[in-house]
Order: C-alpha cells, then structure tokens, then sequence
C-alpha cells in the first residue's frame, strides 16, 4: 500500500509539473491572480475592509498612472506624420 501511494505521488508530481510547464499564462490571467493575491493580503490585514474597497484599492495600486499611458511613445514638437 505504501509503495502504491508513493507511485501515485510520483505521478501526479509529474503530471502538474509536464502540465504547469505546457500553458504559459495570459498577461489577462496573471493580472486577475495579482489582483486576488492582492486583495486576499489586505482583507486579513485588515478585517473591517470590504471586498469593493480592497477591490478598488488593489486595481488602483495595480494601474500604471494615466501619465505614463500617454506617454509611452510621445511625438516630437515639430514633426508630422507622414501621408
């Protein structure tokens, strides 16, 4: 019995890593685990705080500033665009 549980051990071990190795995660997916990571840490942090509020307050710390959005690639004064 001993060696059948350490052989499905050894399987599953495998499996979830052959699995977690084959599907990268989306940039979608990885923003939605850092939000919950997230809101998880400060709702027991802070037990009074409600889900919207640690909602909120989490998408707000996650969003680059909306300065920073617009000026990725900014034009230079004087240039045109060409037709």
């Amino acid at each position: 019995m001993k060696r059948f549980l350490t052989a499905v051990g050894l399987i599953s071990l495998m499996l979830g890593t052959h699995m977690a190795g084959a599907s990268p995660q989306s940039p979608a997916m990885i923003a939605k685990q850092q939000l919950s990571e997230c809101m998880t840490k400060r709702m027991s942090a802070n037990r009074t705080l409600s889900y919207n509020d640690a909602r909120r307050a989490c998408q707000e710390r996650l969003q680059p500033p909306k300065g920073t959005l617009a000026s990725i690639n900014p034009m230079q004064p004087g240039t045109t665009k060409a037709h």
